[in-house]
C-alpha cells in the first residue's frame, strides 16, 4: 500500500462527561451557555475532564467554547455578590466580560497536556477552538433541526457576520490566538453555515497573506446528520455537503479547510456517510488526485447508541425498538472497525477520531486500544 494513512485522537463529549458522575452537573433553562457555563462557575473542572480526555489517549483537545458567544454570555445572570471591577453590580456580562472568559477555554486545555504528563506518552498534544453552529447558542438548542431564528440567520450573509464577529473575540488576544492550534467549526446543519465559515475563513487567510504576523489556521467544517436519510437537518446531502466545504467555484471561497468530518451523528449511519463523502470529493479533487491533496477527515459520532437528545426538555431518550434488539456493539470496536475499513480505501490524508455526546474518557481510552491492538498495515497511530 503506498500510502498509510496517519491517525490521531480527538477527545470525546465534554458537556454529558460533565452530566455524569463524579461532577452530575445539571444544565436548566437558565443555564444558556451549557457546558461552557464552566468557564464562570468551576474551571477547574473543566481542567479536570480534560487531564482526564488527555489521559485517555486524546492527541487533539476542543475547548469548552462550543456554545459560548457574546449573546449567551450576556443572557446570563452573574453570581450573586459579583461585580464589574468599579464596584458597580451588573446583572449580565458585558462584551468585554464575556471575551475574556470565552479566551480563557484556550489556556485551560493547553495546560491540560503539561499537567498530565505520562511515562510512555509524549503530550504536547494540539488544542481546537471549539466554534458551534450558531444553532448550537440558542435555547432550546436547534443545531439538529436547522430551525434558526431570526430570518436574518438564515442567510449566508448573516451567518457571516456572526461567526466573524465571534472569530475575532479570539484574534483580537495574540497570545491567546497563538496559542490554539485548529479551529472547529462543528455541528452545522445547514448548508448556508458552511458557505459562511469558509467565507469567515477567506476573509482571515487574506488578511494573513498580506499580513504574515497573522497566524494561518488548519481548520475543518464538520455537519450533523440526523435525518434517517443522511441528510442534514436542512435536507442537504452528504454529497451536496461536500461539494460546499471543498468547491472553488463559488465566488469568495477560495480556501479549503484542512478537514471535513461528521460529527454528533448516529454511529450507524457513519460508514455509509463517509463513503458518500468519498465519492464527492472524488468527483471534485479528481479520480487520480493523491492522498496528500485530500484534506484530512474528522469524525467523531455520538456514543449515545439508540438514545437521542430532546432538545425541549434536555433528556436523553432510548429508541424502544432499538431497545428491544438487545445489546449493542460497543461503540469502540465499531467506530475502530470503521476506520480501519477507511483508511485501507487509502483516500483520506489523514484521521482525527474521537466521539461527541455520551463519549467518555474511556470510550477514547478503548478506541485508542482497540486500532492499536488492531496492527493494520493501512494506518499508523500519529504521535502530534
Amino acid at each position: 500500500m503506498s500510502h498509510k494513512t496517519p491517525i490521531r485522537f480527538l477527545d470525546g463529549g465534554l458537556g454529558t462527561t460533565l452530566e455524569a458522575p463524579p461532577h452530575n452537573a445539571k444544565f436548566p433553562d437558565e443555564t444558556v451557555l451549557w457546558s461552557s457555563h464552566f468557564l464562570i462557575s468551576s474551571p477547574e473542572t473543566l481542567s479536570r475532564v480534560h487531564i482526564a480526555f488527555v489521559d485517555s489517549g486524546a492527541d487533539v483537545l476542543l475547548t469548552a467554547t462550543y456554545q459560548a458567544s457574546l449573546q449567551g454570555f450576556a443572557a446570563t445572570k452573574k453570581p450573586s455578590g459579583s461585580n464589574d471591577g468599579n464596584g458597580q453590580g451588573e446583572e449580565t456580562y458585558s462584551p468585554q466580560e464575556a471575551a475574556m472568559l470565552m479566551r480563557k477555554a484556550v489556556p485551560l486545555a493547553r495546560q491540560a497536556f503539561s499537567k498530565k504528563a505520562t511515562a510512555d506518552r509524549n503530550v504536547g498534544g494540539k488544542v481546537a477552538l471549539s466554534l458551534g453552529a450558531y444553532g448550537a447558542t440558542m435555547r432550546p438548542s436547534t443545531e439538529y433541526s436547522g430551525d434558526y431564528k431570526p430570518e436574518s440567520m438564515r442567510t449566508t450573509q448573516g451567518l457571516y457576520a456572526w461567526h466573524g464577529e465571534r472569530l475575532r473575540v479570539f484574534k483580537e488576544d495574540k497570545v491567546i490566538w497563538n496559542d490554539i492550534d485548529f479551529l472547529s467549526f462543528e455541528t452545522l446543519p445547514v448548508v448556508q453555515e458552511i458557505h459562511a465559515v469558509r467565507h469567515v475563513m477567506a476573509t482571515h487567510n487574506h488578511v494573513s497573506h498580506e499580513n504574515p504576523t497573522v497566524d494561518e489556521k488548519r481548520w475543518w467544517i464538520s455537519c450533523v446528520f440526523p435525518n434517517d436519510d443522511l441528510t442534514m437537518p436542512d435536507g442537504t446531502t452528504a454529497e451536496h455537503a461536500v461539494h460546499a466545504m471543498l468547491s472553488l467555484s463559488v465566488d469568495g471561497e477560495d480556501e479549503r479547510p484542512w478537514g471535513i468530518g461528521i460529527n454528533c451523528t448516529d454511529i450507524k449511519k457513519l460508514n455509509n456517510l463517509i463513503l458518500q463523502y468519498e465519492a464527492a470529493a472524488e468527483n471534485i479533487l479528481g479520480r487520480e488526485a493523491p492522498s496528500e491533496l485530500w484534506p484530512w477527515l474528522v469524525t467523531y459520532p455520538d456514543g449515545a447508541q439508540g438514545s437521542v437528545y430532546n432538545t425541549e426538555t434536555g433528556e436523553w431518550e432510548t429508541d424502544p425498538d432499538l431497545k428491544a434488539q438487545g445489546p449493542q456493539i460497543p461503540w469502540h470496536e465499531e467506530l475502530a472497525e470503521i476506520i480501519t475499513q477507511t483508511a485501507e480505501r487509502g483516500r483520506w490524508k489523514g484521521i482525527l477520531v474521537g466521539g461527541c455526546c455520551k463519549t467518555t474518557p474511556d470510550s477514547i481510552r478503548h478506541l485508542r486500544l482497540q486500532l492499536a491492538s488492531r496492527k493494520s498495515d493501512a494506518y499508523f497511530l500519529e504521535t502530534v
